[in-house]
């Protein structure tokens, strides 16, 4: 029987495997949307840091946004590195928050 994963260790192994693919496609990289929709302007440009991507998790670190992409990235990233603990919100929350946002990372690639 397979042992079934912690949700910190689920949440770990997806923000390292996603670090490579945001890397990949975001970083060093602009995109031009256009549409009809939009009021405001007729095009947005979007850009990311490797400083972006800890926003992206929803997770709580004492490391600095650079450090936790750079230990995401060479997959050195540690359970004791992140916790659910963010100033007005209960853990429940922050949890929901984050299982929603990791759920999605892994599609950051599909352009729809």
């Amino acid at each position: 029987m397979e042992e079934q994963k912690s949700f910190s260790q689920r949440v770990k192994e997806t923000v390292i495997q996603c670090a490579d693919l945001y890397k990949k496609y975001y970083v060093e990289y602009e995109y031009l949307l256009c549409s009809k929709a939009f009021e405001k302007n007729e095009y947005y440009i979007v850009s990311a840091h490797e400083d972006n991507y800890l926003h992206l998790t929803g997770l709580h670190t004492n490391l600095d946004a650079a450090s936790f992409f750079e230990k995401c990235y060479n997959g050195s990233l540690e359970e004791c590195d992140f916790d659910f603990c963010k100033k007005g919100q209960n853990e429940k929350e922050v949890k929901g928050s984050v299982r929603r946002k990791i759920n999605s990372l892994p599609s950051i690639t599909v352009f729809k």
